[in-house]
């Protein structure tokens, strides 16, 4: 009976040092020697820039070697990325293309396509100690008709990428990325109508023609004048 006793204000005294615990220590689980922190970025995480298009509804994992077409919107988002997968789509609202680049169409053999770039979270994506730009970037860019994802985004910031072309730096970001080499923007849309050279010729012409009118005028005139003398 004494025994069954102590075994019952054993468990008793047990269950109340478990209830005093407070919850976030309850909570939380264990870390690891020298492990990063609940909620903060893994240092070892593979970290990536990755394409996305979307579709009017969602975002798409697309390829930086695809060509998209006149009037797309593409994206970029800077993210952890688990070996195999794309990582993270970009956030907030997805763009759509008459909000960014209005209604009007592109030039002949051009194309026009949104571009937005979001840099990824602070805490969950950023490389420890790194600290994205505040605000991304949204424009409007235009470009042959056969610009890549990644050109297109060289012309809407600056991008750098490695010796596999893997896009790896856009505008100056993470900062640690200072290797690589700049990626050419994608060809501008030329203005429509005849180039100003040709005009430019075609005024010249147009100003020699003019003149050898008048020399013949005075030529003339001045032919008669000198005959009644």
């Amino acid at each position: 009976m004494l025994r069954a006793y102590r075994v019952a204000a054993g468990v008793a005294l047990g269950a109340a040092a478990f209830l005093s615990l407070p919850l976030p220590a309850l909570a939380a689980p264990p870390v690891a020697p020298g492990g990063p922190a609940p909620g903060a970025a893994d240092p070892g995480a593979t970290r990536s820039w990755s394409a996305w298009r979307s579709d009017g509804t969602a975002w798409l994992a697309a390829d930086p070697a695809d060509s998209p077409p006149d009037g797309s919107v593409i994206g970029w988002r800077f993210s952890v990325s688990p070996e195999g997968a794309a990582g993270d789509s970009p956030g907030g609202e997805l763009p759509s293309f008459a909000s960014v680049c209005g209604r009007d169409t592109a030039a002949s053999g051009h194309k026009r396509v949104a571009v937005t770039v979001d840099f990824g979270d602070g805490d969950a994506d950023a490389y420890p100690g790194d600290q994205p730009p505040a605000q991304g970037v949204l424009r409007c860019v235009a470009g042959a008709e056969d610009a890549t994802t990644a050109r297109l985004l060289a012309s809407a910031a600056q991008v750098r990428v490695n010796d596999r072309g893997d896009v790896v730096s856009v505008s100056g970001y993470p900062m640690r990325e200072r290797g690589g080499t700049e990626l050419t923007a994608a060809a501008p849309a030329a203005p429509d109508g005849p180039s100003a050279l040709l005009i430019a010729g075609g005024a010249g012409a147009l100003a020699l023609l003019t003149a050898g009118a008048v020399v013949a005028t005075r030529r003339r005139t001045r032919a008669p004048a000198e005959a009644r003398r």
